[in-house]
């Protein structure tokens, strides 16, 4: 492995305006609680949990992408001793099908295998010697039908369908102005097709559960970014009242959204409701690999025209997405890519659609940036085209088309005031002319820029909410309850922050719960990167409900002149009741895109820029970044060691977007490893990377902060990309940019030449 390159730097600037409030707790990095156990590998994930008289369930995969499935016969896997029970669909007690949109994928295949992650039987066995010899003894008849990798070929007229009604699974349009018109206006026109692969989350926990009953009730132990969601879908499956169910998400070992639906719930579900046995499943790597949801891969051509000043006159594209074998979330995020495929510009003309097809590889669901650093590629690639092409510098070429406070987005919203996406560009500047500079004079090294935009909250018109109880202790403690998840990003941290920082606590003294349906909390999902400003703005809710309730009851008011709620928590104890109070946050309303009043389509937006230098070998067509420098619109940070961190993890995972990742599930290659996804090792990371922090008031999270997570894996693929632009002269239309591109790239470039 490489060592780590003693030039290292890591540095942050925080460009804020003296607008914001002072703040004691928010804006500073206290210690989170498990960060200690994290680091020293302590059992906190529910794998690593004692399971004593628990039965083990292992799976029986089909091994074949398409199939009709004839028949499964356990009689001999049942002999096997030890073997509890080896069930199949006809043992799932109620509906066999979940989806958090349409319910169409089976907990156990029953008639058809659509991709090799279909379960066909599920052993449930006192040992896993036992279940393991069972596995093998469960046979399996299948009729093979010809199979479909890719949606262009899912589409055509000798595909086979995969379902009664086709293949097509969404398609969505974008329109504003006419499109005709401004083709007729523009005086330089570029166009591009471009393609982005699948990727597995590669998160470092694979799936792992118990189930059990406890007072008559079904409770699941399994990591999930939206309990509150997947809590109906297996009520159906198990044919037993929701409030049966608990389920609790124990500390996650990541997620970036492959955890934000059901993925062994379901599994356990009925193993536990069948046998009324306390079971446990846990997936290998190969097993967590064909059997979840990766990346949506997808095609896009785009064409986009501009005037003699570079004013955007039109943009024109279309999407074609791979769904893989179910719907899960693609109704959903093929609509996010089509109302992101602009970027943050302003254009008079649009016309994009967007299309999902569903094929025989693992269903395509949510990942970070949910169906935005696909588009984003296209768009900011093609940005660059045009910039080469006006003679204009990628900045100049931003800030001339990028939105401003009071335009209008081509969704149809206004844009407001806590837009700071022309902040971003001034932000990079200097860095920009710099890079320039340093790089002239050296071979093979160019430079890259590229900006993006990515909501925050799921807006769209739905009833977006979160909600929080807070419960005041007489020693000047403080206990948080909230619904949300922990996936490792630090949900509990921060809502501790937020929470100390309006009671005047240290944050030491408040304690948060989450992750448990048990406290009645919902949350939505922890997704969309809205936890912090949803449950965060929930808490301050709560707050504000027990400040009320004390004031109603004449509490005395402190030295301050504010109403001090733990001399009326401890007036309460001494009666032996207990403070306690509830709030939630609903985001204002939004609309869909398209809608002509100018209203919100989603509840805010986070804007950024990166820049990127890379080194280029044009002899074994490597590519190396050597800095990357951002600039973040973030309203406000609340925890800033753990803002740090989202930032160098998602600029890890567009470096990898970029250059290496790639999940295979076709005919010519599989991957069953994270090493045959290409997914970078900390070596991987720029010897410079640094970031600006714009910190501006407006934003309606709590004390002005934006939702941020997703964000920095949405901009650093098209700026390392532009960069090989500018560094080789070639444009890599085809993600990732592996050393085995890039060569073929030059030799057709040198061919043409």
């Amino acid at each position: 492995m490489d060592e780590p390159r003693e030039d290292s730097v890591r540095s942050r600037h925080s460009v804020s305006a003296n607008t914001l409030p002072e703040t004691s707790c928010v804006g500073t990095s206290p210690l989170a609680r498990d960060v200690v156990e994290r680091v020293r590998g302590r059992p906190l994930y529910v794998g690593d949990w004692p399971h004593e008289g628990a039965a083990v369930c292992r799976v029986v995969w089909p091994q074949v992408d398409h199939a009709e499935l004839r028949s499964v016969d356990t009689s001999e896997a049942e002999q096997v001793p030890g073997v509890i029970a080896v069930l199949t669909a006809k043992d799932v007690p109620g509906q066999n099908a979940y989806g958090p949109s349409i319910a169409d994928q089976p907990v156990l295949a029953e008639d058809r295998i659509r991709y090799r992650g279909d379960p066909v039987a599920l052993v449930v066995a006192e040992t896993a010697v036992a279940a393991a010899a069972a596995v093998d003894r469960v046979g399996v008849a299948l009729r093979p039908l010809p199979p479909v990798f890719d949606a262009a070929g899912a589409l055509s007229d000798a595909a086979p369908g995969l379902f009664e009604t086709g293949n097509l699974a969404i398609e969505r349009t974008l329109v504003s102005g006419d499109v005709e018109v401004g083709k007729a206006a523009a005086r330089h026109v570029v166009e591009g097709r471009f393609r982005t692969p699948a990727i597995e989350h590669a998160y470092l926990e694979p799936e792992a559960g118990i189930a059990e009953w406890s007072d008559d009730r079904l409770v699941i132990y399994s990591g999930c970014q939206n309990l509150e969601r997947i809590r109906p879908q297996l009520a159906a499956v198990v044919g037993l009242p929701e409030e049966q169910i608990r389920l609790v998400s124990p500390p996650l070992g990541g997620g970036f959204g492959g955890k934000l639906g059901i993925s062994i719930h379901a599994l356990l579900a009925v193993a536990a409701s069948v046998t009324k046995r306390r079971v446990r499943l846990s997936l290998t790597r190969e097993e967590s690999l064909q059997f979840t949801a990766k990346r949506h891969p997808m095609s896009l051509a785009y064409r986009m025209g501009f005037d003699e000043e570079g004013r955007f006159v039109f943009l024109e594209g279309e999407i074609l997405a791979s769904c893989g074998a179910y719907q899960t979330l693609s109704l959903h995020l093929v609509t996010h890519s089509v109302n992101f495929s602009t970027g943050p510009y302003r254009i008079p003309h649009v016309r994009v659609t967007g299309r999902g097809a569903f094929t025989n590889t693992p269903p395509s669901g949510a990942m970070r940036g949910f169906g935005v650093p696909q588009p984003t590629f296209a768009v900011e690639c093609l940005l660059d085209e045009a910039a080469c092409r006006l003679g204009l510098s990628p900045i100049e070429i931003r800030r001339i088309n990028g939105l401003r406070p009071g335009d209008c987005a081509p969704t149809g919203e206004i844009v407001g005031e806590e837009c700071r996406f022309q902040e971003t560009l001034d932000a990079l500047e200097d860095e920009y002319r710099l890079a320039i500079e340093t790089t002239r004079e050296r071979p093979g090294q160019g430079v890259g820029f590229a900006s993006g935009w990515k909501n925050y909250g799921e807006g769209l018109g739905h009833d977006d909410f979160a909600e929080a109880e807070v419960e005041i202790l007489p020693e000047r403690k403080v206990v948080v309850r909230v619904g949300s998840i922990d996936i490792g990003q630090g949900a509990p941290t921060v809502i501790g922050q937020i929470a100390a920082e309006r009671l005047g606590v240290r944050y030491e003294d408040v304690e948060v719960a989450c992750g448990d349906t048990g406290f009645g909390l919902r949350a939505g999902s922890t997704a969309g990167s809205r936890q912090t400003t949803f449950s965060g703005n929930a808490v301050l809710s709560a707050i504000d409900a027990l400040v009320a309730r004390a004031a109603e009851a004449g509490d005395e008011e402190d030295s301050e002149g504010s109403i001090d709620v733990f001399a009326f928590a401890g007036r309460l104890a001494a009666e032996g009741k207990r403070l306690v109070g509830r709030g939630a946050f609903h985001s204002p309303p939004t609309h869909p895109a398209g809608c002509d009043d100018g209203g919100r389509v989603y509840f805010g937006y986070a804007y950024f820029s990166n820049l990127a230098v890379v080194s280029c070998d044009e002899v074994t067509g490597e590519v190396r970044v050597e800095a990357l420098h951002s600039a973040y619109d973030i309203g406000r940070a609340i925890h800033r060691c753990k803002l740090e961190g989202q930032l160098e993890g998602g600029a890890m995972m567009g470096i990898g977007y970029a250059l290496t990742e790639e999940y295979h599930a076709d005919a010519c290659a599989r991957s069953i490893g994270l090493h045959d996804c290409g997914v970078p090792h900390i070596a991987s990371l720029p010897p410079v990377v640094t970031w600006k922090l714009i910190e501006r008031s407006g934003a309606h999270g709590p004390f002005g902060a934006k939702g941020l997570g997703e964000a920095p894996a949405v901009p650093v693929a098209p700026a390392i990309s532009n960069a090989i632009h500018d560094a080789l002269g070639i444009r890599m239309w085809d993600l990732p940019a592996s050393p085995a591109k890039v060569k073929a790239a030059l030799q057709a470039a040198c061919r043409c030449g």
